[in-house]
């Protein structure tokens, strides 16, 4: 994930990190789902402008949410599921060229709504909006600062595929908040 976090004094930082989660969903009917997701912030760091990167210790995340199919789709008229998130991320930062760590945390609230269409039963493209904010804690130049992304949105086009009861994704997110995702599900 690669963004912008703007701090007070307006002073921007750009954020990059790698991470791993795993998620799980339970089915409550066939419109609503709960999803709880809990990973480790494994890479990555914060730049300062003019300045080397902090780079980030192992940290975790977690999440958890609600997902609503609101239309099932059929032929070229796509489904629509919305859904909303609650999630935190935390790990400490190293200052370049010395042992100084500095903790970070980042809340987050996000909204999306994603649109898909189902090709031949077995391919499941999409296309996802999802808007977000929330409070990111650092400190920087010595300062405990707050801030937050510079963009509160993010654009994303994905797909799925399925093979028997294994399922297979990736999503690339080019604006907004800049994100490559993949992964793979099964369900039991």
């Amino acid at each position: 994930m690669k963004s912008t976090i703007r701090f007070d004094g307006g002073r921007e930082v750009d954020l990059e990190m790698t991470t791993i989660s795993l998620s799980g969903a339970w089915l409550i009917n066939r419109q609503w789902a709960i999803r709880a997701v809990a990973g480790v912030l494994l890479d990555g760091g914060l730049q300062p402008e003019g300045q080397a990167s902090h780079d980030f210790e192992p940290g975790g995340l977690v999440a958890a949410g609600v997902e609503y199919r609101a239309s099932e789709g059929q032929g070229k008229t796509p489904s629509v599921d919305l859904s909303f998130f609650l999630g935190a991320s935390w790990s400490q930062t190293v200052a370049p060229g010395t042992d100084a760590k500095t903790s970070y945390f980042a809340g987050d609230a996000r909204l999306g709504a994603r649109f898909g269409w189902v090709i031949q039963e077995k391919i499941f493209p999409y296309v996802a909006a999802r808007v977000f904010g929330g409070p990111v804690n650092w400190e920087l130049d010595g300062e405990d600062v707050v801030g937050t992304d510079v963009h509160h949105y993010q654009l994303a086009l994905g797909v799925a595929t399925s093979l028997g009861k294994v399922g297979l994704f990736a999503e690339w997110a080019g604006l907004g908040e800049q994100a490559l995702s993949a992964g793979m599900s099964t369900a039991w």
